[in-house]
């Protein structure tokens, strides 16, 4: 992603996967700040005074060693604590700020005139104050600038350009809490609706859906029950395991899906659909909020993806949070609401940034909380899986960027998740598989397109990970699952969204296309909603990756198919990373065997 100069803006998110065949990327983008800089923030959310105020993210202080040591005892299946998971309540009472904590914030908040309401986790608390005691406090003006989906986001303007909205804790809320995001968003109402020569595919049969799908797309798509077969998900479902009870929760950056369209896909594709609830974190509200007529594939893909393997699922829900100036806070409410609110078994995500832009913008710092929340995440058994990324071992390349060095996505190189990178799959009769390659399309398409792995992540070797490789770094990803854009996952979508891309034109009063799509985006939801089954079976299964990589040591050959041919490089000079025999940085440990794993959960 290029940053904007002149005010300088932190990038939003850009979205691992949706990558559409024929080159098309579906990213978030920047505004220029430069027409907003002189515009003040008298837009702020009102109060009933009338009164301009704004509500700030705080990190709170709580016991990080003993949440790490939790941590790790909860998820080591040499444990004698292995997937002896907590309550959110229990949790929090055990690692979250204590009541000292609480108490001294909410003393040095009320002689500030600031009101704090703590969440669930214990972790973070939301700091609400008029805008003109935020002004005193930080000695700046508030300035607007826009964010995804066209809400208004407020930050502090740098002066000394070491970041973008003032990364240092104001001293009269030093020791009180850890980090202030000063940033606020709030959604514009009118937006809100109540109401989405590569290598083709031949495996057979297609199954149902062939009448939905115009002829030029056809042979550039498999269906769900196609992919379904080579990695035992159709296997799960005629044991009967077809999601009853699954909590699946889907996190969305600065867009949603677009109402209806998986209720297309299920009736073309012939499988019942479950409800699919859409959630807001702080700045969207109780309605999702529809960012543009040609925003949302990404998204459309993470629903329709998961939702075909938990048909019998009570619900797939969907956090919206808004894409603002700090990937980080975006990833702290977006994470704390799916927690608090929810209370998945899983959770998945299909956006990363590149790490040096991250550290370059102010915003990389702010990751240790992050990472918190995660390893938070496992301690009440919930398992974090998150896309690794579209451009191959050169991370920083997406979205427009030219850093060609080998560096891993955050938040997939986060130790605490489990990053799930790409292929492509190539079936045969029966549908069953002829063999996996890792996913790079730059052999037939001068777009950067590949598999997210690749070294040195920006962490040292997590322990799960010392039994495979004698690397000083973490690697990434820990498993991989098919994102070729040809054959690609077939996505429903509007026909705005479908005018975008190089396909036959729909036939006229259409209201829906079907176009193959890409990326890590459909590996990881995938992926989560596979563990969401096995989850509704056996029982919450938590941090995966100490598990995984200890299968890799007893049952490697049957828990996973190994990844051997191909790389992820995308660029000649950092000539990384080829697929071997074993675990690797273009493929993880390889492809899990779903139905595999169930009967090893024991």
């Amino acid at each position: 992603m290029t940053l904007r100069r002149t005010i300088r803006v932190l990038p939003i998110a850009v979205a691992s996967g949706a990558l559409l065949a024929g080159s098309l990327t579906a990213t978030a983008t920047t505004s220029s700040a430069e027409e907003s800089a002189s515009t003040t923030a008298s837009w702020v959310t009102t109060s009933e005074d009338d009164v301009p105020t704004a509500t700030f993210t705080a990190v709170v202080p709580y016991d990080r060693p003993a949440l790490r040591r939790l941590a790790r005892q909860v998820s080591r299946p040499d444990g004698r604590r292995f997937r002896q998971f907590l309550t959110l309540e229990q949790a929090a009472a055990q690692v979250g700020a204590t009541r000292k904590a609480r108490r001294d914030l909410r003393e040095r908040a009320r002689e500030l005139g600031i009101d704090v309401a703590f969440d669930a986790t214990g972790l973070t608390a939301e700091l609400t104050a008029p805008l003109e005691t935020w002004v005193a406090i930080y000695g700046r003006k508030f300035i607007e600038v826009p964010a995804a989906p066209k809400a208004l986001s407020i930050y502090i303007p740098d002066t000394d350009d070491t970041g973008n909205y003032a990364p240092e804790v104001p001293d009269v809320l030093s020791g009180v809490v850890q980090k202030v995001f000063p940033i606020d968003t709030e959604v514009v109402p009118q937006l809100v609706s109540a109401a989405v020569e590569p290598p083709t595919n031949e495996g057979t049969p297609f199954g149902p859906g062939t009448d939905c799908i115009l002829e030029g797309n056809r042979d550039y798509m498999y269906s769900p029950n196609q992919l379904h077969v080579p990695y035992g998900t159709t296997a799960l479902h005629e044991q009967g395991i077809s999601g009853e009870g699954a909590r699946l929760g889907v996190i969305g950056i600065g867009q949603v899906f677009d109402p209806g369209l998986a209720e297309v896909a299920g009736e073309c594709f012939d499988y019942e659909v479950p409800r699919l609830d859409v959630v807001g974190a702080p700045g969207i509200g109780d309605l999702p909020v529809i960012a543009g007529p040609t925003i949302g594939v990404e998204s459309n893909l993470d629903v329709q993806v998961s939702t075909a393997v938990l048909p019998d699922a009570p619900a797939v829900a969907f956090v919206e949070t808004v894409g603002s100036l700090s990937f980080m806070q975006n990833l702290i409410q977006g994470y704390t609401t799916a927690l608090t609110v929810l209370d998945p078994d899983v959770l998945t995500l299909s956006y990363g940034e590149c790490v040096s832009e991250l550290k370059e913008s102010g915003d990389w710092q702010p990751r240790r909380y992050v990472d918190d929340l995660f390893a938070f995440a496992g301690i009440v058994g919930t398992s974090v899986l998150i896309a690794a990324g579209d451009s191959g071992s050169s991370g920083c390349l997406h979205g427009g960027g030219t850093d060609a060095s080998i560096q891993a996505d955050y938040p997939a190189a986060s130790p605490w998740a489990t990053a799930v990178g790409g292929t492509r799959i190539i079936l045969g009769e029966g549908n069953e598989r002829v063999n996996e390659v890792v996913w790079n399309s730059t052999t037939w398409d001068p777009e950067l397109q590949a598999g997210g792995g690749g070294a040195p992540a920006p962490y040292p070797s997590p322990w799960y990970q010392r039994s495979i490789s004698s690397a000083d770094r973490r690697l990434v990803p820990d498993v991989v699952a098919h994102a070729a854009v040809s054959p690609g996952w077939p996505v429903v979508m509007t026909p705005a969204q479908y005018a975008t891309g190089p396909w036959p034109a729909l036939p006229p009063g259409a209201e829906w296309g079907i176009a193959p799509i890409g990326g890590t985006s459909a590996a990881s939801p995938f992926t989560a909603a596979n563990i969401a089954l096995i989850a509704s079976e056996k029982g919450r299964l938590g941090f995966l990756n100490p598990w995984l990589y200890s299968l890799a040591q007893s049952d490697y050959s049957s828990a996973f198919y190994d990844i051997v041919d191909g790389d992820n490089m995308v660029d000649p000079e950092p000539a990384c990373c080829p697929a071997i025999k074993g675990y690797d940085m273009a493929s993880g440990l390889g492809a899990p065997n779903f139905d595999v794993l169930l009967g090893l959960t024991d």
